[in-house]
């Protein structure tokens, strides 16, 4: 009898990977996706901080704007003896991270948890300039209290994009207003104008002592800013605040002893125990919280010159040069391009 030929018998071509070819595959595709992902976070962060130049560049580019109208550029704060604070719980708090990580911190980066605030009843430069910047629609009026003006309250909720520096990472759910329609809390504010190294003045009219370009009650112009326009600060990049808040647009950099050391670090205290010039807070509630100059950038901060230029810092700059740099008429002869 003749055999039938079977063709199961034959064996049949291999259209699949083995076990072994996949595991190989998924190694080089993750060590591939390793290599790639920092030079992608990297490109991204570098956009992020394009972006954030370019909202200084507004910012100060508005202040011009206000100073040729006004002759001087805005005040920091405008003292409104009527206008009472908001003291707000927020309903999620704030995670703020400061400097960098260090030996004494184990390797992790010190951060700060921020579960109320101090909403100033004053109104403060970044809500003298809203036109300038195109958030004219803002609506505010400056002629009723923030606290029970429905308009006041609808306003300050108003998220304006030039005021937000993209590599920020704020909470999402943000303090309710005490009046008006609630549209998503009070927003943020990431930049604060330079109010000099000396404390900043306590009662209306400012003090003879106030060395900075942005502070309670000034009205500082170019012809005060004696140390030339290029040399000193306007406005650099502040950790986390409120643009409606007159105390959270305006910071200093403190050494009040003057031994050309920072007195604040990251620490919340005053002197601190950990100094450093940038990514600083100091914890002064029931009075609020107060920050430095700081950025959620990682090894940068960006200012705004008085001459309309922005300038990426190292967070590691000279102490005694930022203190220069804060001055308006100290005949200091410090700057960035040293």
């Amino acid at each position: 009898m003749k055999q039938k030929n079977n063709l199961s018998n034959y064996s049949k071509p291999r259209t699949g990977f083995t076990l072994i070819e996949l595991l190989v595959v998924i190694a080089i595709i993750a060590a591939l996706a390793a290599l790639l992902l920092p030079a992608v976070q990297n490109a991204r962060e570098a956009a992020r901080r394009s972006e954030c130049v370019n909202n200084m560049k507004q910012i100060v580019l508005a202040t011009h704007n206000y100073a040729e109208r006004h002759r001087t550029f805005p005040s920091g704060i405008i003292s409104n003896p009527t206008a009472p604070a908001l003291n707000v719980t927020l309903p999620e708090p704030a995670i703020i991270p400061l400097g960098v990580p260090s030996a004494a911190t184990g390797g992790a980066v010190p951060q700060v948890n921020i579960p109320d605030w101090t909403y100033s009843g004053d109104w403060g430069w970044a809500s003298f300039i809203l036109s300038d910047v195109g958030a004219a629609t803002a609506n505010v009026n400056f002629n009723e209290q923030k606290d029970t003006s429905v308009n006041n309250q609808e306003a300050i909720q108003l998220v304006i994009p030039t005021y937000l520096c993209p590599s920020s990472s704020y909470p999402n759910a943000r303090p309710a207003p005490a009046a008006g329609t609630n549209t998503g809390g009070y927003a943020y504010l990431s930049y604060r104008g330079n109010t000099g190294t000396s404390p900043p003045p306590t009662a209306p009219g400012g003090s003879p002592t106030t060395n900075g370009i942005l502070y309670r009650d000034s009205s500082v112009s170019f012809r005060d800013i004696r140390d030339g326009e290029s040399n000193t600060i306007c406005f650099g990049e502040g950790m986390f605040g409120y643009w409606g808040d007159g105390n959270s647009g305006l910071t200093r950099l403190a050494d009040d002893d003057n031994d050309n050391n920072p007195d604040w670090g990251p620490d919340g205290a005053n002197p601190s125990s950990s100094p450093s010039t940038m990514d600083t807070y100091l914890n002064a509630m029931p009075a609020g919280h107060f920050f430095g100059f700081g950025a959620w950038h990682r090894d940068t901060v960006n200012f705004a010159l008085c001459d309309a230029s922005v300038k990426s810092v190292s967070k590691t700059t000279d102490f005694r040069i930022m203190k220069a740099m804060c001055t308006r008429e100290g005949s200091e002869r410090e700057n960035f391009n040293n």
